[in-house]
């Protein structure tokens, strides 16, 4: 029992320190404002990789084609989608002619994004995903970021909207502490998360990276270029800026929620970063041991006053956190939601990375 109690001790000590550098890394990035006169004449490409988005992509059409600046070329590639996308796609080409439709010779999510940057001009890429909806300013936000910065890499933010239910509020403060979290530890100096729903680079810095991106892989292109842009020394920063969101909706049924996660897990065997993988052993491991406390605290009373103890600590800290980024991706009831994914998440972290060891996700689509 004693080995136990002093790993809680020792894995809740680096949890408290992997939380402090998000919150000090999250409140050390100035909030940026975009300023239309900025943008000078870097050219920039969008690109959009979709399959059997009949549903979704007409929207993100029309808000592409209403951004606040329109010096950029929009390459949708069709991953041999057999709805009729390609058809909303084609009919949008009619008035709106800056897209440039490409039918994937592969297929993939991550071979679709290399075809769509191999034909792409531009210095700049930004991608999202055909599910998503921009903000207004959304391009030119990045576009002036990088003018001012210029950056390798630079990590956009993105948020959830859903139904006010119950699990749809789980799932968008679940997600929220993530993309927090990335941003907070890019803000520190060491970036260990992003999403390609919303993210920028140099197509330099992504031939460099190419061969690192692991294409075995179902997914991840996203999470590999960070490790390898940060492996050469490349300058990776978030973009602090409300007008730089991206809004995608939660996900309708437990199932597809599960399989997203897992699918996302599933790439982490290929990491090599050591802050990357440090910071996800720390997250799992502190949570392992939760189980194994409330476990045996039902044989051992000393085992659930250490359980009470580290759920305490834990929630509070947690909390605190969100707290701290709740204004800028508007959070509400934070410590409400928070207690309860409190108790929900040691589980679900735990399945999903022993699950996704045992039994492969779906593939994308």
């Amino acid at each position: 029992m004693g080995w136990l109690f002093f790993s809680a001790a020792l894995f809740c000590l680096l949890y408290l320190v992997l939380v402090s550098i998000f919150i000090i890394g999250w409140r050390s990035i100035t909030g940026f404002v975009p300023k239309g006169d900025e943008v000078n004449h870097t050219k920039i490409s969008v690109i959009v990789t979709c399959k059997n988005e009949e549903n979704h992509i007409r929207h993100l059409i029309s808000c592409l084609a209403q951004q606040s600046i329109q010096n950029f070329e929009l390459i949708i590639v069709n991953d041999h989608s057999n709805d009729a996308t390609r058809n909303y796609i084609k009919a949008a080409q009619i008035s709106y002619p800056k897209i440039t439709l490409i039918d994937a010779l592969g297929s993939g999510k991550k071979n679709g994004m290399k075809e769509g940057i191999h034909y792409s001009a531009g210095e700049l890429i930004i991608t999202t995903d055909a599910d998503c909806i921009p903000s207004y300013h959304w391009v030119e936000s990045i576009a002036c970021f990088y003018e001012k910065y210029k950056s390798d890499l630079i990590i956009c933010p993105v948020k959830l909207s859903g139904k006010d239910s119950l699990f749809s509020n789980l799932q968008m403060m679940e997600f929220t502490s993530l993309i927090a979290s990335g941003a907070g530890a890019a803000g520190a100096g060491m970036p260990v998360l992003c999403n390609g729903a919303n993210l920028a680079f140099t197509k330099k810095s992504w031939i460099k990276s190419q061969n690192d991106l692991h294409e075995e892989e179902m997914s991840g292109d996203d999470m590999f270029l960070l490790e390898s842009i940060k492996k050469r020394g490349g300058e990776i920063r978030f973009l602090k800026s409300e007008s730089a969101f991206v809004t995608t909706e939660t996900s309708d049924t437990w199932l597809s929620f599960i399989n997203q996660r897992r699918r996302w897990t599933s790439k982490s065997k290929a990491y090599t970063d050591w802050q990357i993988i440090l910071t996800a052993f720390i997250i799992l491991t502190i949570n392992l041991l939760m189980i194994s406390l409330m476990a045996l605290s039902f044989f051992n009373l000393e085992a659930l006053t250490v359980w009470v103890g580290i759920f305490l600590f834990k929630y509070v800290l947690d909390s605190l956190f969100l707290y701290n980024v709740r204004n800028f991706f508007q959070l509400n009831t934070i410590w409400i939601y928070s207690f309860i994914l409190s108790v929900i998440y040691p589980f679900y972290i735990v399945f999903i990375a022993f699950s996704t060891l045992l039994i492969k996700p779906l593939k994308w689509k």
